[in-house]
Parts: C-alpha cells; structure tokens; sequence
C-alpha cells in the first residue's frame, strides 16, 4: 500500500508526489467516478435512437401500404375520401402529440415546485436542529473527506517511472517494430466502384424519377432507387449507399422534401435537379424485360 501510494524509488519525487500525485490522480479519480453515469447516458441515447430508427420503419410502411391502397383504388370519390381520412387521421395525431408534451410539461413543472416545497419545509422546520447536531463535526467531516480525497488521488496517480510516456514506449520499441508496409485499399472498394453506375446514367434515373412527380423539381433517393433496380441498376443498394455516392460527386441531399406523387403528397429526403452538375441530357436506362421461359 505504501509503495502505491509514495513512489520510493528517487527522494525529491517522493517528497513532492503528495502535491503531484493530487494534481494528476484528481483526473483520473473523477473520470472513474462519472463512468457510470457517462455509460447510462450512452445507453439512454442509443436506446433513443433505437426508438426513433424503429418509428421511422414503420412511418415508411404505413406510407408504403397507404400508396398501395391509394393506386388500386380507381374511384375517385373514394381516392379524395382515403386522402382527407389521412389528412384527418395526421391532425389528430399531431393534437394527440402537442397535448401530451403539453401535460409531460405540467407534471414536470408540479413536482418541481412539490420537490422545491418539501425541501423548504425540511429547511425551515429540521434546519436548526441538523445545524445544532452537526455543527460540532463539520470541521472533522471536511477534513476526512479531503483527507480521503487526497489518499484515493494518490492511488490512481499515474507513476511516471513505472508508466513511460507513449513518446518513450515508441523510441523503445522502435528496434523491433517492423517496416510499416503501404496500405491497400480494402477489397470491397473494387465492388464498389464496379456496382456503381455511370454518372450519365445516374443523372438520367434521377431525372427521369423527378419527371414522375407533380413538381418536376426533385426526386425522393427511395424512389430513384426503384426506378434504378427497374432497370437492373444498384439492385443491392440502399439509401445510405446513394447518399454517399452523390456526396462523392458534391451533390447535397435534401433531409425532407415533400413532393407530390400519384397524387399523395410524401416528405423524404430528396436530391433537387438545380443541385445537379451540368451534364447533356440522356435518356433513362429501358426497364429489364424477365427472361421468357421455354415451354416444355
């Protein structure tokens, strides 16, 4: 316990390490102490995140399943009453959500003001009596503590002797480290590089999806992708892969853009057309034709 505590190998750094050890073990003890509470605070954010990836899921397949029933359905009496309901059904639940922020807020702000109360009143009723107990020790308590304090720095002290800095590990081992040999790039770049289209081609698909909404504007990246895999283009990607590659060509994504198609209005993120590079027009890839089979 004392050699972890008071390093005894040289006199001057013993002398001083009870000033040097608190100034660089206090670090070291606080982080040790607020680790739990930084873990709980990452759980709560991935677990929040978690929440919100998994409303978005099923945000995206109710709004698949309402654009699947809005196109089978042909009368048009029925189509305007399927869109009001929906209309309907968004402002209610929006109202829903404001009323419930609205009463998480006012129960929030009861039981401050039942904390802040019942703590005035323990202040004002027991308040002397502690003061009369406890006053004798306070001077005994604040020296334990930063007695205890000061001892528990000690132990997470870093020894600079037995911990060599990172500068001094490397210039160690440095005699036997080996060349450090040219990185290649991963194998899944090629793939990459192989599976995307053209940019002539991806230009024309982005268009082509625009043209196929009332605006004429902007495209949703979801439904380039399916126009794409239409015509047997990126038939293994995903939103984020599309981000990413029209980032590689400085073409900013919009996060939502509410575009109008088959008449339902939809908000997704969307590439505009006044973003694209200045290309010469090109027609879309042609839709893939299945394979006819041979009769028997």
């Amino acid at each position: 316990m004392t050699e972890k505590i008071f390093p005894t190998e040289k006199l001057i750094p013993t002398l001083l390490y009870p000033v040097t050890g608190l100034a660089s073990g206090t670090p070291v003890l606080v982080r040790k102490l607020m680790a739990p509470h930084h873990k709980q605070r990452a759980e709560a954010a991935a677990l929040k995140a978690k929440r919100e990836r998994i409303a978005a899921t099923a945000a995206d397949a109710a709004e698949v399943a309402f654009a699947k029933k809005l196109i089978t359905e042909t009368d048009p009496v029925k189509r305007a009453a399927i869109l009001q309901a929906q209309e309907a059904s968004q402002v209610a639940a929006r109202e829903v959500a404001l009323e419930r922020a609205k009463a998480d807020r006012k129960a929030a702000r009861s039981k401050l003001g039942d904390t802040v109360g019942a703590a005035a009143l323990m202040l004002i009723v027991g308040g002397p009596l502690v003061w009369s107990l406890a006053r004798p020790w306070i001077g005994t308590g604040i020296g334990l503590l930063i007695g205890g304090w000061w001892i528990a720095a000690l132990m997470h002290a870093p020894n600079p002797e037995k911990n060599p800095t990172p500068a001094d590990a490397l210039t160690e081992a440095a005699p036997d480290t080996p060349t450090a040999q040219p990185e290649t790039e991963p194998d899944d770049a090629d793939e990459w590089i192989q599976d995307s289209p053209d940019e002539g081609v991806l230009w024309a698909l982005i268009r082509h999806t625009a043209s196929l909404t009332k605006q004429g504007t902007a495209a949703h990246l979801q439904a380039v992708l399916d126009e794409a895999r239409k015509r047997g283009e990126m038939t293994d990607w995903t939103v984020a892969d599309l981000v990413e590659e029209l980032d590689s060509y400085g073409v900013p994504v919009a996060p939502q853009k509410k575009l109008t198609i088959g008449g339902r209005a939809i908000n997704r993120q969307a590439v505009l057309l006044e973003s694209l590079p200045e290309a010469d027009p090109a027609p879309a890839p042609a839709i893939v034709q299945p394979a006819a089979t041979s009769a028997a």
